[in-house]
């Protein structure tokens, strides 16, 4: 199966990000990635963060189950992960309204940055 390119382009700028928020030997880090597909990204920074415990979301299940509680291992081989492409009504565009979720959550939008695939990698932290 193919990757999409944008999941492809993103991987690394988004893991840039991340390596200014997160120690890599650091345990005990729970990071909840939203909208992952079938779990691309996930797989790629568990890698980076091994003793992170990471929770990929999305609202589509089968994506999920695409991706399989065993991202690390079918996903060390990117041709055999998968992610939708190509629908401009997929992913979450209203960052006020994922701002206004994180906030009744406990959680505070500290950084929107701007990412190569025309999307943002936002941080939220816990109040």
């Amino acid at each position: 199966m193919l990757v999409a390119a944008a999941a492809e382009r993103n991987k690394v700028p988004i893991l840039r990000v991340l390596q200014q928020y997160m120690d890599p030997d650091q345990r005990g880090l729970r990071v909840l990635e939203v909208a992952s597909g079938a779990g691309y990204h996930v797989a790629h920074f568990a890698q980076a963060f091994p003793h992170a415990e990471w929770q990929p979301s999305d609202v589509d299940q089968r994506c999920l189950d695409r991706g399989s509680s065993k991202q690390q291992d079918t996903c060390s081989n990117p041709k055999r992960c998968s992610s939708p492409t190509g629908n401009p009504e997929w992913g979450l565009r209203d960052t006020a309204l994922l701002e206004d979720l994180g906030q009744a959550s406990g959680l505070l939008l500290e950084r929107m940055v701007d990412m190569p695939a025309n999307n943002k990698c936002l941080i939220f932290r816990k109040q």
